[in-house]
């Protein structure tokens, strides 16, 4: 079968091959899934680059997410037909046409909910999900404010604050983006590449500051969310697109008691009980299926194609994610 593997870690586009490597043979509980569409995610560029969290042993192939069809079962499994379309919850490697995943962590997917739709359930509605309704905990009415609000995460995010009547202030670093991001309901924009963050959160929240907010992108910018905090306020950090330190003043913290930490999906489901994992992802899957959360795509590429493939997934100005296919 074909898999994208690396067997060193550096730059996507030098270190990751096309190889063809024996297919998987499920095991005791175990299902043998055929792949269809996988999403190209900072956490997986991060991984070859070796950089992110959790390091792979190598070689390895990357990918945390994906959607594909049951193909064949191992002993013990009942309830999962082939053809079933399905969820891996794998460590495997998704950038490959087969994968074997325990049958107790496939969650099924609904017949509303496309391919591409469901290929990206984890990494971003999931995330946007839990920081957003569970860890915030951000009510009808209040202000989120968010970074890289034209990420895939960003857009997401957007449809969330909109199901649950969230009011949303969106950051985003090109004048091209900001009436896109309005178009898609965000109810105020902030453009950093000639506007000043601070100052505008000010007069949007007339002197009060925000109470939450989501940083992707660390550095300047996420230095400067921190200083819009208000008494009490809450910045989660799930990304460092920049690749700069955040600098906190010291005395926001003291006299606001204001909060900056990190969000990682990966701790939440080490830390969360596999009930309530399972009722969250259905309460989002459910948003899913009935278009409240659709997750955009900017454009397709075949696994023989994954050069192009990384290249515009690190590229400006996308529009939804990069997906491999095939």
């Amino acid at each position: 079968m074909r898999s994208l593997r690396f067997a060193a870690f550096g730059d996507p586009e030098q270190v990751l091959h096309l190889d063809e490597i024996p297919k998987p043979t499920p095991g005791p509980g175990q299902a043998l899934i055929r792949m269809r569409v996988r999403p190209i995610n900072p956490s997986d560029v991060l991984t070859i680059a070796g950089l992110y969290g959790a390091h792979r042993e190598l070689p390895s192939t990357p990918g945390y997410e994906g959607m594909g069809v049951v193909e064949s079962v191992g002993d013990g499994v009942t309830g999962w037909a082939p053809g079933r379309r399905v969820i891996p919850w794998t460590d495997s490697g998704t950038w490959q046409e087969w994968v074997v995943a325990e049958a107790q962590r496939l969650l099924p997917v609904p017949d509303s909910v496309p391919d591409s739709s469901a290929a990206q359930f984890v990494v971003n509605p999931l995330t946007a999900w839990v920081m957003i309704v569970e860890d915030l905990q951000v009510p009808p009415g209040g202000w989120l404010l968010q970074t890289a609000a034209g990420s895939t995460l960003g857009r997401v995010a957007l449809q969330i604050a909109k199901e649950r009547g969230i009011k949303t202030i969106n950051v985003v670093r090109r004048r091209a983006q900001v009436e896109e991001i309005r178009a898609l309901g965000g109810d105020e924009v902030i453009c950093t590449e000639d506007e000043e963050l601070v100052s505008l959160v000010d007069e949007i929240t007339q002197g009060e500051g925000v109470r939450w907010a989501i940083d992707a992108v660390s550095g300047q910018t996420g230095s400067d969310v921190s200083r819009t905090l208000a008494i009490g306020g809450v910045m989660l950090v799930y990304g460092v697109l920049s690749f700069a330190p955040i600098t906190l003043d010291p005395s926001q913290l003291l006299f606001k008691a204001s909060t900056v930490r990190g969000f990682w999906l990966s701790r939440w489901f080490q830390q969360t009980p596999r009930e309530h994992q399972r009722s969250t992802m259905a309460t989002v899957m459910n948003l899913m299926a009935s278009g409240k959360i659709v997750p955009p795509v900017d454009s397709e590429y075949d696994l023989a194609d994954f050069k192009e493939a990384v290249h515009r997934a690190q590229s400006p100005g996308l529009r939804g994610k990069i997906l491999l296919t095939g």
